[in-house]
């Protein structure tokens, strides 16, 4: 785990509000994909914790998303991808949070370098 870690608030220097919604929904899915389940596990809890210093509740995005996880570790990487497409898209609040739990994980910094570069498709 240790070894996709490091700290920052932009990935790959990109501010996340200016990715697309749909890409950044991709890019968090794949990501996660690529990652251990104890990886997943990690990212999701950074994730939670990073919410909550922002005093958003993650679990009150889930189930209007008809999310079923009741816990962190019961959400799929496609359940997170939504969720972090719905909160770029309806709550820039939070998008800080995101970018940096995002920034903790280093498998995210090629993911948004390649849904940044047009050429990429």
């Amino acid at each position: 785990m240790a070894k996709n870690i490091h700290t920052r608030h932009h990935i790959g220097g990109t501010s996340l509000m200016s990715v697309d919604p749909d890409e950044l929904k991709n890019v968090v899915r794949d990501g996660l994909f690529s990652m251990s389940a104890s990886e997943q596990e990690s990212f999701i809890r950074v994730l939670v914790i990073e919410m909550e210093r922002a005093n958003l509740k993650m679990s009150a995005y889930l189930i209007p998303l008809g999310i079923p996880g009741k816990v962190p570790r019961d959400l799929t990487p496609t359940e997170v991808g939504h969720l972090i497409r719905f909160l770029r898209i309806n709550v820039p609040q939070a998008m800080p949070s995101v970018e940096r739990a995002m920034g903790s994980f280093s498998v995210f910094d090629e993911k948004i370098g390649r849904a940044q570069d047009p050429l990429a498709a």
